[in-house]
C-alpha cells in the first residue's frame, strides 16, 4: 500500500512512461501509415484519371453520340461498374480527409482550451503531436508528372486489352498514335486537374497544421515558463500583541496564602 502522498507522483510517472512509449511507437508507426495511405491515394488518382481521360478522349473523337454507343459496347461493359467503384473508393478518402481535419480541429481547441486554463492559473496538457513536414517546392509537378506518366501507361494497358478482346491484334504504342494522338495530351491535362485539387488540399490542410502548431507551441511556451518561474516569497505577518498578553496575565493575579510555620 503506498501512501496518500506518493498518488500523485504515481500517476504522473504512468502519464510520463506513457507518453514516452507512444513516442517511441509512433516514429517507427506513423511513417509506414503514412506512406500506405499516399501509395493508395496515388493508385486511386491514376484509376480515376483514366477513366476521366478515357472518356474525354472517347468524346473528343467520336462526340456525344459514340460515347453512349461505347459505353454501351461489350468490350466497355466494365465502365460503369468501375465508375461505381471509383466513386464509392472516393468517398471513402473523402471521409478520411474530414476526419483528418476534424483531427486537426480537435488539437486547436485542446490547445486554446489549455491556454485559457493556464492563463487562469490551472495546469494544462502540453503534449502534442508535431510531424515533420516536407519542405514547400515544386509539390504540384512532382504529383503531376507521375499521375500524368501513370495515367498514359494505364491507358495503353487498358487500350491494348480491349482490343485482343475483340479478337484484334494488340496495337501497342499504336493506341496513343493515329486517331489517338491526343490521348496523352488529354490525359496530361487531367492529371493536372488532379494534380490541382491535391495541392489545393494540401495547401488548406498546411495552414490549419501551421495554425496549431503555434498555438500549441504558445501552450508550450507559457506552461514552461509557469514551470521554472519561482513561487513569490510570503511577508512574515506582523502579529499584534495585546499589553496584557505581553507582560502576562499571572500578574494580575492574587498569589496562593502561605502556610504558617509552627
Amino acid at each position: 500500500m503506498l501512501p496518500a502522498s506518493a498518488a500523485p507522483i504515481m500517476a504522473r510517472l504512468n502519464r510520463l512512461s506513457g507518453a514516452c512509449a507512444s513516442r517511441a511507437y509512433a516514429p517507427g508507426v506513423n511513417p509506414h501509415r503514412q506512406t500506405r495511405v499516399a501509395a493508395s491515394g496515388g493508385v486511386l488518382l491514376a484509376l480515376i484519371g483514366l477513366f476521366l481521360g478515357h472518356t474525354l478522349e472517347y468524346l473528343r473523337v467520336w462526340g456525344p453520340a459514340g460515347i453512349v454507343e461505347s459505353m454501351t459496347n461489350p468490350v466497355h461493359a466494365y465502365m460503369l461498374p468501375v465508375a461505381g467503384v471509383l466513386l464509392a473508393l472516393g468517398a471513402v478518402f473523402a471521409l478520411r480527409l474530414a476526419r483528418a481535419w476534424q483531427a486537426l480541429n480537435n488539437r486547436l481547441d485542446r490547445a486554446a482550451a489549455g491556454v485559457r486554463w493556464i492563463l487562469h492559473g490551472r495546469t494544462a496538457d502540453v503534449s502534442g503531436d508535431r510531424t515533420p513536414r516536407s519542405s514547400p517546392g515544386t509539390r504540384l509537378a512532382a504529383i503531376w508528372l507521375p499521375l500524368a506518366a501513370a495515367q498514359t501507361a494505364l491507358y495503353l494497358v487498358q487500350e491494348n486489352i480491349e482490343a485482343v478482346a475483340r479478337s484484334q491484334p494488340a496495337p501497342g504504342l499504336g493506341a496513343i498514335t493515329g486517331i489517338h494522338w491526343a490521348a496523352p495530351f488529354v490525359h496530361l491535362y487531367v492529371s493536372l486537374l488532379l494534380a490541382c485539387v491535391v495541392r489545393i488540399c494540401e495547401i488548406l490542410f498546411r495552414r490549419r497544421e501551421v495554425a496549431v502548431e503555434r498555438v500549441e507551441a504558445f501552450l508550450r511556451a507559457i506552461a514552461r515558463r509557469q514551470r521554472t518561474a519561482a513561487p513569490p516569497a510570503r511577508r512574515p505577518v506582523a502579529r499584534a500583541v495585546s499589553p496584557l498578553d505581553r507582560l502576562g496575565r499571572h500578574l494580575w493575579r492574587r498569589p496562593p496564602p502561605l502556610l504558617l510555620d509552627f
